[in-house]
């Protein structure tokens, strides 16, 4: 549903202002009693397909459907007139005409490729009544070339409230009586990448399987023209324009399904083919080793050479691009060559021949083919041993598999003719572990790597591994608007875009608590994706592994985490609830079903983990949370078949709960207690295991530190069967807990917090005593008092952030320093990259200055400032960094920070792992979205101190910091919680 003022949707001008000499009232009127007719111009297949879907659009939103034809005679009192700049005499004078109603000057704005111009005219508010066509209202859809003129085309039918997403998520269109335009003009092109696209790849349990069975049955070994010319439309309706089909085993080659090929080509989509599809060849489909033998360069040259040039032939005149080099028949490594050396002289040998083929093979120039090479996993290597790929090839530069770009253009090699590019994952088959269930990656990330890409000159091609396409949705358009309007889309943050498109489609009124949602929803999985959470990993499976969120240690983590996904499940069924019964599917599909199913995945998971813990704690409630396990995935059922029943069953089969059948995705193992005995009270304070086995269990509860705000818990629980009644007091009084009675079958959790104002000044323990069954037993609470006026100036202007050191930690979230100081490079506060709060600071900018020595650092670098306040008697401290596992932007160059306590020389800390897919540290990083650096500092003596993190290199993107001043063995996945002194606020 799109918002529009009383008088319809407002075009208007590039500068956001109505042309001068314009009736600023005035309205073109498109939809009365009856649609105005659309009049195009030109032979161009995608033109005509365009404004053929202009005409269901305009008849979904109003209930009139326009006619249509080609030409523009007698277009009448009021038409759409639609044509590419160049191609008609009369269309070009009416643009001309109606361009000089609202502009001075000639330059339309047309000159770039695939660039659009949308005006509307009237006479009742055009100077001189300079209306073309002799008409009294009308509105000029142009375009440089055919593209750009679709493109408007679908840009005008999002204006009026259809949107691009109308088809593959069931969103509602708007519903107007009439349609009236503002007089104005708007433009826009050229696009900041020049080819823009989707890889539909690892398509076995999704869009494969729907579009067989549900969507196309007539083509049942494949992926045929009826699913693709949806897909086409759909990249027409984002700014799209390329392609690489999926290709996987089971997947009947994109060329061998009649009518592709054909379909590529009425809508001007490009085709291209993925790092391991040579020549437009799927070898997975296509290579036959019994009849064509090994595929093998180095033994069998002559067969491959015959197999690419067949197909080259067979292409050649269409709209492409060619993949040139080798790799194995999938996503492997190329056979052939025992040594590196050996490998790269192959690797040459290939390349050179393909340019011979394309050569021999197309009328123009080898040089001006478009061709590309994507040294992508173990070619890389090979790439950076000397090969020679030709200038005019593009370089196309993957991501890690997890968003973060590998290698970027070193500066010598961003002048190529060919230019350069990105292959970007938003899903993903493979080391250390699959993510192409429910598509996790934040925009926030997305903007964050491909802008850093961009402005190394990856500016070409743009490929994003969507999967199945559903339910990467947001995540595709985001992806695609970035390479069409690189700077207005990075210009807003993560949360404002999700704003904006979740007004578009579902309405204004819910766009700020959508946005929210889905903010949270990939801050959640930054922490740990859904398909990650049995810390085990692929090739080979491994069994799941226990989660690391801990249900002991930090207010206890796990239920923080789970209370942070019912939360937002709970907003999101109550916005779908105000929701219009029509909106409610795609409401579902973009937002509720991964959210719900993440909600769902992560109680299964963590609840089977304290079923485990309590019942070797000897709990009886170890059953109830044993049952919470299996209802989670139940619901996790559920709602995968509510999403595939949707819309009458027209995405059956299109999603799964348990994609490849991994590990990740069984039931875990869950734990009980079968001896039956009399209730038994026992207890467990915060931060002990309670397991028999796992050392003494103290009873006492982590000190409670003045100024945090912060309270303890205390699990009091049966042991046996039957109802225990209990009694709590507490000594002294200054303890608190919310209620000091009652009964309970299994378990029972008492917050504990301190009365400061009763509290004594100095370091004092407490006890809880605990009574209930027969038993009475006692738990500690240790305080530390900290009295305002030792904290320092407390006057109001002067309160900066203090952090605090609690039970041998300082915790604090990065965007909240004391001081920052800005030098030649800078720190910025960004949203949406962050695993714990809702900013990181990354250093800028992107292409900014490389700092390389201490005395460069104090007197150029920004610093970060963060005031702690270290009340151990300790001589050193382990200060670990939480940072995005980003990469150094080419491999002669670290990827570094440099941190300082008080007034000690920095010290620099490269920590970038790069050993690639088999790299352990790597393969850590990847699946916490951290890295967790350390180094080691010495302090004087308790009191106040500044901890300074300088910005070295750019784009290192700072989450979280952790100070330990004793044992620095980590008790959490995420960490203690930020130590900031509540009261300084």
């Amino acid at each position: 549903m799109t918002e529009t003022d009383a008088d319809g949707v407002a075009i208007r001008g590039t500068d956001g202002r109505e042309s001068d000499g314009t009736d600023r009232a005035a309205t073109t009127s498109l939809v009365t009693d009856s649609a105005a007719p659309i009049r195009y111009v030109g032979d161009e297949s995608v033109v005509d397909i365009a404004t053929g879907d202009l005409q269901d659009d305009i008849e979904r939103v109003t209930g009139h459907r326009p006619a249509r034809e080609h030409g523009l005679e007698d277009c009448g009192e009021r038409a759409i007139v639609v044509g590419t700049y160049g191609v008609n005499d009369a269309f070009d004078r009416a643009l001309e005409q109606i361009f000089a109603t609202h502009e001075s000057g000639d330059d339309f704005g047309l000159e770039g490729p695939e660039s659009y111009l949308i005006a509307a005219d009237s006479a009742a508010g055009a100077s001189d009544a300079a209306v073309p066509f002799d008409a009294e209202e009308v509105l000029l859809i142009a375009g440089s070339d055919p593209r750009g003129t679709a493109y408007g085309v679908y840009e005008f039918a999002r204006k009026i409230g259809v949107s691009p997403w109308y088809w593959w998520a069931d969103v509602p269109t708007a519903d107007h009586d009439e349609l009236h335009v503002q007089c104005g003009l708007e433009r826009s092109g050229p696009p900041s990448v020049r080819y823009r696209g989707v890889f539909i790849n690892d398509e076995d349990f999704g869009i494969r399987e729907w579009a067989q069975q549900t969507h196309e049955p007539e083509v049942p070994d494949g992926i045929g023209p009826k699913t693709y010319e949806r897909l086409f439309e759909l990249l027409l309706r984002l700014k799209a324009n390329t392609i690489w089909p999926a290709m996987h085993d089971g997947t009947k080659a994109f060329y061998f399904c009649d009518g592709n090929k054909e379909a590529a080509e009425r809508y001007h989509i490009v085709v291209g083919t993925s790092h391991c599809e040579p020549m437009h060849r799927n070898n997975v489909g296509e290579w036959d080793a019994d009849a064509l033998g090994e595929w093998n360069y180095e033994t069998n040259a002559e067969t491959i050479r015959q197999y690419w040039t067949d197909r080259v032939e067979d292409v050649a005149g269409a709209e492409n691009m060619f993949t040139i080099g080798m790799r194995g028949i999938h996503d492997s490594g190329m056979p052939g060559g025992d040594t590196l050396e050996e490998r790269a002289d192959l690797l040459q040998q290939v390349i050179d021949d393909q340019r011979e083929i394309l050569e021999a093979h197309h009328e123009s120039p080898v040089e001006s083919v478009p061709q590309i090479f994507c040294p992508y996993k173990e070619t890389l290597e090979i790439y950076r041993s000397g090969v020679d790929v030709p200038d005019d090839v593009c370089l196309v530069w993957p991501d890690d598999n997890f968003g973060f770009m590998r290698r970027l253009p070193r500066a010598d090699e961003r002048e190529r003719a060919g230019g350069h590019g990105v292959y970007y994952h938003l899903s993903y088959w493979g080391r250390p572990h699959d993510h192409q269930w429910l598509c996790t990656i934040p925009p926030a990330l997305i903007r964050q790597e491909l802008v850093r890409a961009y402005r190394h000159g990856a500016d070409t091609l743009w490929i994003a591994n969507v999967g199945d396409l559903k339910p990467a949705e947001k995540e595709t358009e985001y992806f695609l608007e970035l390479a069409w309007d690189l700077e207005g889309t990075a210009a807003r943050s993560e949360t404002e875009w999700l704003a904006d498109w979740a007004a578009r489609e579902f309405g204004p009124e819910h766009a700020d608590d959508i946005a929210d949602v889905l903010s949270e929803y990939y801050r959640l999985a930054l922490a740990r994706k859904p398909e990650h959470l049995g810390w085990n990993s692929v090739y080979p499976n491994t069994e799941k592994n226990e989660p690391e969120f801990s249900a002991i240690a930090h207010g206890d983590e796990a239920e923080r985490r789970l209370e942070d996904y019912e939360r937002i499940d709970e907003r999101a069924a109550d916005i779908a609830s105000s929701l219009p019964d029509d909106a409610r599917t795609a409401f579902f599909h973009l937002v509720e079903y991964p959210i719900r199913a993440s909600r769902a995945i992560n109680e299964g998971v963590l609840t089977a983990m304290r079923s485990r813990l309590y019942a070797g704690q000897g709990r009886t409630g170890a059953e109830r949370y044993a049952q919470y396990a299996d209802n989670a995935f139940a619901h996790l059922e559920a709602a995968t078949r509510q999403y595939n029943a949707t819309s009458d069953g027209k995405w059956r089969r299109m999603m799964s709960a348990s994609p490849r059948e991994l590990p990740a995705f069984d039931l875990p193992a869950t734990g009980g207690v079968t001896d039956e005995q009399a209730p038994t009270l026992e207890v467990t304070a915060e931060g002990e295991s309670g397991v028999a086995g796992t050392g003494p269990q103290s009873r006492q509860v982590p000190t409670v530190v003045q100024g945090l705000e912060r309270r303890r818990f205390i699990d009091c629980y049966n042991r046996g069967s039957g109802e225990i009644e209990w009694e709590a007091t507490t000594d002294p009084e200054w303890l608190s807990i919310a209620h000091t009675s009652g009964t309970f079958e299994d378990e029972e959790r008492l917050w504990v917090g301190v009365d400061w104002d009763d509290a004594p000044a100095e370091p004092a323990t407490g006890t809880i005593q605990l009574t209930g069954a027969g038993r009475e037993l006692e738990v500690s609470v240790p305080i530390q008092p900290r009295p305002l006026s030792a904290v320092g100036d407390n006057e109001p202007e002067a309160r900066t952030p203090l952090f605090i050191e609690s039970n041998d930690r300082i915790a604090l979230e990065a965007e909240q320093p004391t001081a920052l100081e800005q030098g030649d490079t800078r720190w910025e506060a960004v949203d949406g990259l962050s695993r714990t709060t809702g900013k990181t600071m990354v250093s800028r900018p992107i292409d900014g200055p490389r700092l390389a020595d201490a005395e460069t650092l104090t007197a150029d670098a920004a610093r970060l400032e963060y005031d702690l306040e270290i009340l151990s008697a300790v001589a050193e401290v382990c200060v670990e960094v939480h940072l995005l596992p980003t990469h150094a932007p080419t491999d002669e160059t670290p990827h570094r920070y440099a941190v300082a306590v008080d007034d000690e020389e920095p010290t620099v800390v490269d920590f970038d792992a790069n050993g690639g897919e088999h790299d352990p540290q790597w393969q850590e990083n990847v699946l916490r979205s951290s890295v967790l650096s350390r180094t080691h500092h010495e302090v004087s003596a308790p009191g106040r101190q500044t901890l300074s993190v300088y910005a070295v290199d750019p784009s290192v993107v700072i989450d979280r910091i952790v100070v330990s001043t004793g044992d620095d063995t980590r008790r959490s996945y995420l960490g203690p919680r930020d130590t900031r002194d509540r009261r300084l606020e």
